[in-house]
């Protein structure tokens, strides 16, 4: 499932809790899909989109700080042409990568087979319900149910059978959560596995950049009882078989973190961010996390000098700065990567997760 130079950095990460094994890169700030619960789009508007040769030096300063896995984002990453010689990149270079789309016209047949043939067989998809009204409301495009479930038909047709990691994405909100356990199941029936995200809600005196101010997303108390009953009912699930990717812990931080807007999995308080992971924005500046970045004198992940300054004292007090007042995210990318090296619950339920993506397949 993963390439020698991850495996290492995870076990560095595992010794050390020091080890950058998941970044995210935001490959494109263009967008095709203007979901109401997403923020983002607002956020890297007007950016410029890094060049092949920028790319490459950043790949180049990823290997000398011993990433390991490296998910091609956006905005929607397939509104770039070359997005495969993207991909190549990072796998010339022994670098697990990782695609995300929301499965839009752009993610043509040609195109997908053009990133299996250079490497990818990991993918994840945004879908978030099975009711075609409700996607194309959450997503303010009308279609883009059709598209994504068209997308994931593609995938499983021309993505590896066997040792693709092939999930959705999907946005746990007031809108849909009732109808998770139904999308587990659809997910499992065609072998594919669901990564939940609960909505993160921003408000306008505490913006974040991938938050929305929409809080008709945001489950009311009156609705607890039957979102922890949900709750209960995927872990079930998961126990019986179904292929949920989230941990026990995290889907108990989940819940808490629906309920309350704080999270549970952070040991101590701790955010793992630059240790255990961060983002790159669009331009190829360094970003502490999906909402959070640096304001004022940016650092550039492209930058020769760049692997030097990610060790230095100074720029891990600088990112320190910032998580210390953060009150927390539910992110599933961040919290599992903490979960992974902290836990051993957790360290457990990865491997486990590891060697049944080896032994199950696409259908």
């Amino acid at each position: 499932m993963f390439t020698l130079n991850t495996k290492k950095s995870i076990f560095k990460a595992l010794l050390t809790k020091n080890s950058p094994f998941y970044i995210q890169f935001y490959v494109s700030s263009r967008c095709n899909l203007r979901c109401r619960q997403c923020g983002i789009v607002q956020t890297n508007a007007g950016l410029r989109e890094v060049s092949l040769a920028d790319i490459e030096k950043i790949a180049d300063n990823l290997v000398n700080i011993g990433a390991g896995v490296v998910v091609l984002m956006g905005g929607e990453p397939f509104l770039r042409k070359d997005y495969p010689e993207i991909i190549s990149i990072f796998i010339n270079r022994k670098l697990d990568v990782r695609l995300q789309t929301a499965g839009m016209k752009v993610a043509t047949v040609e195109m997908l087979r053009a990133c299996v043939d250079a490497g990818a067989k990991d993918i994840n998809i945004s879908l978030d319900s099975l009711d075609e009204d409700k996607q194309d409301y959450i997503n303010n495009v009308p279609g883009s149910w059709d598209q994504a479930i068209r997308t994931i038909a593609n995938v499983s047709n021309i993505f590896p059978r066997n040792d693709s990691l092939t999930s959705f994405g999907t946005v746990i909100s007031a809108f849909n959560y009732a109808e998770i356990p139904a999308i587990l199941e659809f997910a499992t029936e065609i072998g594919w596995y669901v990564s939940l995200v609960p909505v993160h809600i921003a408000t306008t005196e505490a913006s974040m950049a991938y938050r929305s101010s929409d809080s008709t997303f945001l489950v009311k108390n009156d609705n607890f009882i039957e979102l922890e009953s949900v709750f209960t009912k995927l872990k079930e699930m998961r126990k019986a078989g179904y292929k949920l990717f989230d941990s026990t812990k995290y889907l108990d931080s989940a819940l808490v973190f629906m309920k309350t807007n704080r999270p549970t999995w952070r040991t101590n308080g701790i955010c793992d961010s630059p240790g255990l992971y961060f983002v790159i924005r669009p331009d190829g500046d360094f970003a502490i996390c999906a909402d959070h970045q640096f304001k004022n004198d940016p650092v550039s992940v492209m930058d020769k000098n760049f692997p030097r300054i990610y060790k230095s004292k100074k720029f891990r007090e600088r990112v320190r700065e910032v998580t210390k007042h953060c009150l927390g995210c539910q992110y599933g990318s961040y919290p599992e990567m903490s979960i992974s090296v902290r836990s051993i619950s957790g360290i457990y339920e990865r491997i486990k997760t590891a060697l049944y993506v080896k032994g199950s397949g696409i259908k």
